[in-house]
């Protein structure tokens, strides 16, 4: 480990042995040699190298007096102090999460808290830790205000309501970035250039759901216009209004693993950058930023001239091909018989796709009337879904329905969303996922008349070979998440039924109640008893998490292994991902009071 940070120390060109030097410390987190060595050595090393892996070190805070968590607490304030935009909300949420039940997390909490008492007293980060807090205290109330009053997709003034009009009012003043701003970082530490929070449009709109969602417009000082959702909420998947750019949103249940899962993107994407292949054909994956607030809300940003597939598709398919099936017929049809055998439900799927013609072509026909840039945006969107593809077939990323895609509207490329079901957790659904990518009917057409030959196929290639180089890179950077407490390996219970069906979770909420009413009834006859039973169920927790860390590592080396060639590996791939048998099995989706929920859609999508 010493030997790693004084090569960090010394040159730019071992950036990456901080991850491997990360793994190796929580590895031996006890140790004291170890320890003693991390002391001596690590305050010689530039933070700048340390930021990317914030979510990492607080999610390892611990309210303890031991030589690795002073150790660990006096990297996360120097982050702080020296880019601060980069370390100071991972704080900051840590401090505003409520602990719970859990020893851990309320030690959690408490060494965040203890951190931000540091920052607070610090003169160097007093000023921006207060109004870094104090704007996310003025956002998570604006969040949570619900009303009768305020009518879905209705707009609202935001002098009409008091939590508004603070906001409109105070951000600007405190001359804070969007929470969601892609900030380089300053080597020198000065970010007094970077662009801020200048003023909010005169309205917001009030968005579908029960926690009411509100989407405001904001300018930035630099002239940029951007608009953020702000929302609390709990069972609602917000990321249906996809348009947005930074979105402010409740429910932890996989906030944070989009972050984590991002952050694993943007540091495979600077590997790919490395390539020669790879980066000639810009074979890069395109990310956002996932800030999370607090244990019930956060801020995500989504790119600029995005749309969703489905939009494009549900209205594509009626415009051009209006003597086909429309798409409510298409999933009754595959529901009907998504209980008989596996024949039966090909020949239904076959059926189907005779009767509804793909029509993603006409996306790049509409958007790009000259010729040279419709060959260049068609190029890009082929490029950057095979490099989406192979990416997600290694990390196991799932549900990929038609919202958790978009297309980017000026450059063709398709940039994932919701990476909540990783590392191959989609097929222990109750509905499992059959296929290692999305490669369905509608995907293919925008390739052109080559199909998944040439462009698709040779990028492919190319991006599974960099990979494959890269292999004890990525492991090792995986390898970090092994020792998060707070990244989920696996889907739970709960999220898989959410996922899946609605009217299951509502089963799963019923008992949770009478779980937690049972437990009160033995509070109240025995607290010792109850925090003996607390300790085993954290003790069997971490065990199972253990467990799901191994395989999920061990299913990703294998997946990067060299048993097959690449060529051969991606025929295999694009063999299965485009199987009549695989596609005819995938989860059909949900019929909900008269309306087809679209966030459960697999939908338009086995057939699309």
């Amino acid at each position: 480990m010493s030997n790693y940070l004084k090569a960090l120390a010394a040159d730019n060109t071992f950036d990456n042995d901080a991850v491997k030097f990360t793994a190796l410390w929580f590895e031996n987190f006890e140790d004291e040699d170890a320890n003693e060595a991390v002391r001596v050595a690590i305050a010689l090393v530039p933070t700048k190298k340390f930021a990317s892996l914030m979510n990492q070190f607080t999610s390892r805070l611990q309210d303890e007096k031991s030589q690795f968590q002073t150790s660990l607490a006096n990297l996360i304030q120097k982050i702080c102090h020296d880019h601060p935009f980069h370390g100071m909300y991972q704080v900051s949420a840590g401090s505003r999460t409520s602990g719970g039940s859990d020893s851990q997390g309320i030690s959690r909490k408490q060494g965040a808290t203890s951190i931000a008492a540091r920052l607070l007293k610090d003169p160097h980060t007093n000023k921006l830790w207060t109004l870094i807090t104090r704007a996310n205290d003025l956002y998570n109330k604006m969040a949570k205000y619900k009303s009768d009053e305020l009518k879905q997709l209705s707009k609202v003034p935001l002098k009409a309501l008091d939590v508004s009009r603070r906001v409109e009012r105070d951000v600007p003043l405190m001359k804070l970035p969007p929470v969601t701003a892609s900030i380089e970082i300053h080597e020198d530490f000065d970010y007094s250039a970077v662009p801020t929070v200048a003023k909010f449009g005169l309205e917001m709109t009030i968005l579908g759901g029960i926690s009411a969602p509100k989407l405001l417009t904001v300018t930035d000082s630099a002239g940029q216009q951007l608009k953020q959702l702000v929302s609390t909420t709990h069972g609602s998947n917000l990321k249906k209004h996809i348009l947005i750019r930074p979105q402010f949103k409740g429910g932890a249940d996989d906030l944070r693993q989009d972050a984590i899962m991002e952050q694993v993107f943007e540091q495979v994407t600077e590997l790919l950058r490395q390539n020669k292949q790879t980066r000639q054909r810009n074979l890069l994956i395109r990310t956002y930023k996932v800030i999370p607030l607090d244990a019930n809300s956060g801020a995500i940003e989504f790119v600029n001239n995005t749309m969703p597939l489905i939009d494009f598709l549900q209205n594509g398919h009626s415009r051009y091909h209006p003597n086909d099936l429309n798409w409510r017929t298409c999933r009754e049809k595959i529901e009907k018989v998504s209980e008989m055998p596996q024949a039966q439900r090909v020949k239904v799927f076959h059926d189907i796709c005779v009767r509804f013609a793909p029509v993603l072509r006409h996306f790049f026909f509409e958007r790009f009337e000259d010729p040279d840039e419709w060959f260049e945006r068609r190029l890009a969107y082929t490029r950057s879904t095979a490099a989406i593809s192979i990416l997600g077939h290694v990390l196991g990323l799932g549900d990929r329905h038609c919202q958790n895609i978009l297309l980017d509207t000026s450059t063709g490329e398709v940039v994932h969303i919701d990476l909540g079901v990783a590392f191959d957790a989609g097929r222990v659904l109750p509905k499992p996922e059959t296929v290692p990518f999305r490669l369905t009917r509608d995907i293919v057409d925008g390739f052109g008349v080559l199909k998944t030959e040439g462009v698709f196929r040779r990028c492919c290639e190319f991006t599974l070979e960099a990979l494959r180089q890269n292999k004890d890179t990525i492991l090792t950077l995986l390898n970090v998440l092994r020792y998060d407490p707070l990244y989920n390996w696996s889907v739970s219970p709960l999220r898989a039924k959410r996922l899946q069906a609605e009217q299951q979770q509502a089963a799963a909420a019923e008992a949770s109640v009478t779980v937690t009413s049972r437990s009160r009834r033995s509070s109240a006859i025995d607290v010792t008893a109850e925090e003996v039973e607390e300790q085993k169920r954290v003790s069997k927790k971490r065990e199972e998490e253990s467990g799901e860390a191994d395989r999920a590592l061990s299913v990703v080396e294998r997946k990067l292994g060299t048993g097959l060639s690449v060529t051969a590996a991606v025929s295999e791939l694009i063999q299965q991902a485009t199987d009549e048998r695989n596609l005819a099995v995938l989860y059909h989706g949900k019929q909900h009071a008269g309306i087809f929920r679209y966030d459960h859609l697999f939908p338009l999508t086995c057939y699309s």
